[in-house]
């Protein structure tokens, strides 16, 4: 089984347990539409894509998870700074998730969500010499 760096979803749920009982209950969602904000969210997002798609090649190849994720030290700084950027932008959506949707080059209607505590709880733990 391969070990994936950063793990994208597109919804969460919680498991909480009541009176003997799971019971699932969505978390809420910031959903982005300033332009602004959404320009930031889909930078951030693709920046996490090309990190993830090299990381995820380098283990193809045979690399050792600890290598490839550390291997591509401008990516990780770009993620780094980015979620950064957003975090200084804006400081309530720290630990969110963030839905956002829009309509690519080819008219197609895109939407995701960034779960941004996932983020910043691997952005923590990563730790590289060069970042």
């Amino acid at each position: 089984m391969k070990i994936a760096f950063i793990a994208f979803v597109l919804w969460l749920n919680v498991w909480v347990p009541v009176a003997g009982a799971q019971v699932v209950k969505p978390l809420p969602s910031i959903e982005v539409t300033d332009p602004k904000d959404l320009a930031n969210v889909q930078a951030l997002n693709n920046t996490l894509s090309v990190l993830s798609q090299k990381v995820t090649a380098c283990m193809d190849a045979g690399g050792k998870p600890e290598m490839c994720q550390c291997n591509f030290p401008k990516e990780l700084m770009s993620l780094r700074n980015g979620y950064a950027t957003l975090m200084k932008q804006h400081p309530g959506w720290k630990d969110q998730l963030v839905s956002y949707q829009y309509v690519n080059q080819e008219g197609r209607n895109i939407s995701g969500t960034l779960i941004l505590s996932n983020l910043r709880r691997q952005l923590e733990m990563l730790k590289c010499a060069a970042t």
